[in-house]
């Protein structure tokens, strides 16, 4: 008797089963489909994009008409097509796998595990020199020198940097002047902060691939806004035209900065004190 009254209970309760799957599927292609959007949006891979959408919903399409031949020919042009998709798409798709491993590490502690921290490790989280940075960059700023300087969050920046100059020191605003004075050999390139130390010179970064960039925005900006968008660091830029402070953070550029927005940032996005 009980299994039958199982049975009737899975016969009732089943059509609704697939029916939650049948959309659960297809609010995770959905989802996949806006995040490929948001990944390609404002670059020359959003055409080819959309193009090879449309191709497919005609595909449904006809196929759900019962249009046999033209389902055949465009399932094999989809089918092929998966190879250019991976070609077209190599540097998004890189992209996309690399933010959900950024996404997928521990960004910050709970509160009640810093309390059980030791005292030492706390220290050394509250000991970052905000102000070291905020200063060279006034200084930087104030003399019109051009600057670059990335500070690593949780993403791993590793993997973004092309290429760089190794050097270890801890962080004090007249080593980052004199890195990015007009005649020192390491001023081209970013400058790359790490755990509280500096950890390299000359850093490469990915350019920005956005088609909706202001025209006045030189190599730097694009190069600080195409590593923002991948990861989660905090990169400052120093205009060497017009002196001014601008953050590149989230895919978004925050210009015109004074060194006292900068510093409320830092303290906020690094959790330290300023050590004022």
């Amino acid at each position: 008797m009980t299994a039958i009254l199982a049975f009737e209970l899975w016969d009732a309760i089943s059509p609704f089963l697939a029916l939650g799957i049948q959309a659960l599927d297809l609010v995770l292609v959905g989802l996949i489909v806006y995040y490929l959007y948001r990944l390609t949006k404002g670059t020359s891979a959003i055409p080819v994009f959309m193009g090879l959408l449309a191709i497919y919903l005609i595909w449904k399409l006809v196929t759900i008409m019962g249009m046999r031949f033209m389902g055949e020919i465009l399932g094999q042009f989809i089918a092929v097509g998966i190879l250019a998709i991976i070609i077209v798409f190599q540097q998004e798709l890189r992209q996309f796998l690399f933010s959900i491993g950024d996404r997928a590490s521990l960004k910050e502690p709970p509160k009640w595990l810093l309390k059980l921290l030791p005292q030492k490790t706390q220290d050394a989280r509250s000991a970052f020199p905000v102000e070291e940075i905020v200063r060279a960059l006034d200084r930087l700023s104030s003399r019109k020198e051009g600057a670059l300087i990335i500070v690593q969050r949780s993403s791993d920046l590793t993997h973004h940097i092309q290429s760089s100059t190794k050097l270890v020191a801890d962080i004090y605003a007249p080593l980052i002047e004199a890195i990015f004075h007009k005649e020192c050999s390491m001023h081209d390139g970013g400058l790359y902060i790490a755990v509280g130390r500096i950890r390299g010179v000359r850093c490469v970064l990915p350019v920005s691939q956005s088609q909706h960039l202001a025209v006045e925005l030189g190599m730097r900006h694009r190069a600080a806004l195409g590593l923002s968008e991948v990861t989660d660091a905090l990169i400052w830029v120093v205009s060497e035209e017009t002196g001014t402070i601008s953050l590149a953070h989230e895919g978004e550029l925050r210009r015109a900065l004074h060194p006292n927005d900068c510093r409320e940032i830092l303290v906020e996005l690094i959790g330290a004190d300023s050590g004022r």
